[in-house]
């Protein structure tokens, strides 16, 4: 396989059979997420939103089935053919691209954006503060952008169950893998897939994950010309205050100002 072809392999094994394998947590998982952004983001229905690296959708989807316009874009192909066969067996509102997340239309203009598990960080540090810079672009005056990150500061717990383990997929195995690098507060992920019967064992490329402590956000969120608004210790209900403890940080920023453009060539 070609490393894009393998990258998509991987994508659509996690991003969509690890969901179908594990279904009923899975769903659980995603409607506690949306019933908290409902909250968090005040929706009421009729709401255009855009989901960045949306992987499967299943935020987007479950969010289109409760009445908002949905746009989810992700780079995987493989993925997002799922996605839109499921939208439209549902006859859902929404529209799924694929493309880098870092090329956004001029004219793109979305009520709220989110960037869900660990979305953000996927790029160096002058790379994610455009893309923080390109989000506020795209939201309306005062929309909304919710991230959800690792907190850096609670690392060791995230990992304890992390580093090296094995679970079941469909016939064969997983290995997930994760280490910490502390010098460039970079999350490393790496994974093996094992079929007897089908005879593979196949090998992740490696992602890595830049963790920004909530004072760096916040740093960058402003000068994106975003204003944290609230600070939650995981995207579910009821909210739970961020706390020294809390694995996740999930930010609720609003857009203050226009920013500088980027030069994009947009799919959208």
């Amino acid at each position: 396989m070609t490393d894009n072809s393998l990258s998509d392999w991987w994508e659509e094994l996690l991003q969509v059979h690890e969901f179908i394998h594990y279904h009923e947590h899975a769903t659980a998982l995603t409607c506690r997420e949306v019933d908290f952004l409902v909250e968090a983001l005040a929706l009421q229905g009729g709401e255009t939103i855009l989901d960045l690296g949306c992987g499967g959708g299943r935020h987007s989807l479950e969010l289109a089935r409760r009445g908002i316009t949905m746009v989810g874009l992700d780079v995987a192909a493989s993925v997002l053919k799922h996605a839109r066969a499921t939208a439209s067996s549902e006859a859902l509102a929404v529209e799924f691209v694929q493309a880098d997340m870092r090329m956004l239309s001029e004219d793109a203009r979305f009520d709220a954006v989110l960037m869900m598990n660990s979305s953000f960080g996927l790029f160096d540090d002058a790379a994610n503060a455009a893309m923080l810079a390109t989000c506020a672009r795209a939201l309306v005056p005062a929309g909304r952008l919710v991230l959800q990150c690792i907190n850096p500061y609670q690392i060791e717990s995230y990992l304890r169950d992390m580093r090296s383990a094995w679970y079941a997929l469909g016939e064969g195995v997983v290995l997930r893998e994760a280490a910490f690098d502390p010098r460039h507060a970079m999350l490393q992920l790496g994974f093996r897939y094992l079929n007897a019967n089908q005879g593979l064992d196949v090998h992740h490329p490696g992602d890595h994950v830049r963790l920004y402590g909530f004072p760096e956000l916040s740093n960058l969120l402003h000068s994106a010309g975003l204003r944290p608004l609230s600070l939650f210790a995981d995207a579910a209900l009821p909210p739970e205050p961020f706390a020294e403890t809390s694995q996740w940080q999930v930010v609720v920023a609003r857009k203050e100002r226009e920013v500088v453009s980027v030069d994009a060539e947009s799919p959208l």
